[in-house]
């Protein structure tokens, strides 16, 4: 019997790679509602699914899914951040009024202000 692959180090490396693209391309889009990590993961799945290629000019599939999923993921990632910095612009009118919406809400549980000093073990 014969044990030994007859595929190359480039050909496993480039399976190696696709099938990290095609993973990180699944993350980016399953976590495309937490903005970072959308972007990050989107990335990655790009830059393993280029890297996969190996020097070629054809990719795999595993690599093209993951190359069309990470853009997926980071343009999902790029809509969340500004439907939710359009979200803070029109519902509290800006950055300050939202700050302003915090500190009235944890003034109402009880937290205290910035100005008075504060020690967690007291409470306890």
């Amino acid at each position: 019997m014969d044990y030994e692959s007859n595929k190359s180090y480039i050909e496993m490396r480039s399976a190696g790679m696709s099938v990290a693209a095609m993973i990180m391309g699944i993350l980016g889009l399953v976590m495309s509602c937490c903005v970072y990590p959308a972007i990050i993961f989107g990335s990655l799945a790009i830059i393993f699914a280029l890297l996969s290629r190996g020097g070629e000019m054809h990719t795999n599939g595993y690599a093209k899914t993951g190359l069309i999923l990470g853009i997926i993921a980071i343009i999902c990632g790029v809509l969340f951040l500004i439907y939710s910095f359009l979200t803070i612009l029109t519902q509290f009118g800006g950055w300050e009024g939202y700050l302003n919406y915090i500190e009235d809400l944890m003034q109402e549980m009880g937290y205290p202000d910035s100005a008075s000093p504060y020690d967690f073990y007291d409470t306890l």
